[in-house]
């Protein structure tokens, strides 16, 4: 023991603990924390391009992945868009890709 009462393994432990604490908490704030990089909305169509590949949505939130918006959207095949037109009531499925969102399929319902 030294004068203070703490003996050199007992640092050596504490100190092992606290490096254990900091790593787990780290694993903690980044294990599932990214957002779903697909999902499923409704909404209804307020605009479409087929030149520019864009679909405009009026959307209600995509749980997991937006909040309730309207939004335009790259659609990744422009055979999405066939059949599509403005005031439709939709179900669409969005995908993420570095960042930025596409429609990749577009149903009625």
């Amino acid at each position: 023991m030294t004068r203070s009462g703490i003996t050199r393994s007992g640092i050596a432990s504490l100190g092992a603990a606290l490096v254990l604490a900091l790593g787990l908490s780290l694993a903690a704030c980044g294990g599932g924390s990214e957002a779903p990089t697909q999902g499923t909305g409704k909404g209804t169509v307020a605009g479409v391009s087929v030149e520019k590949q864009e679909i405009t949505l009026d959307h209600g939130e995509i749980p997991g992945v937006m909040g309730a918006m309207v939004m335009t959207f790259s659609v990744s095949d422009p055979k999405v868009l066939e059949g599509v037109s403005p005031g439709a009531k939709v179900e669409f499925d969005v995908e993420v890709r570095d960042g930025e969102y596409f429609v990749t399929g577009v149903r009625p319902r």
